[in-house]
């Protein structure tokens, strides 16, 4: 969640983790969060809405490593089923 400064609400002054609570400011005072975001369109049961999610640097490895585990439970007992969990770059682009 963005917390917006109440006299230029178009700063933000902080950046609260959606899954832990906790600010998301490190010790060199930046701010540093993973965003998890959905617009759902036509076909959707969801059409229309948009989700934005901020998530601390730990709570977003969590969410991670929750997809990747679960990705692993439907393929597990497929020849290359292991693959999925020794990739350490899982969701990386860059």
């Amino acid at each position: 969640m963005k917390v917006v400064s109440e006299t230029d609400p178009g700063t933000v002054t902080d950046v609260i983790c959606d899954m832990c609570g906790d600010s998301t400011r490190v010790a060199a005072g930046e701010l540093q969060f993973g965003t998890m975001h959905a617009s759902w369109g036509e076909g959707s049961s969801h059409r229309g809405e948009t989700y934005e999610l901020h998530l601390c640097e730990n709570c977003f490895f969590v969410q991670v490593s929750t997809m990747q585990r679960t990705r692993w439970i439907g393929v597990m007992f497929e020849d290359d089923g292991d693959d999925i969990l020794k990739n350490q770059a899982y969701g990386r682009v860059g």
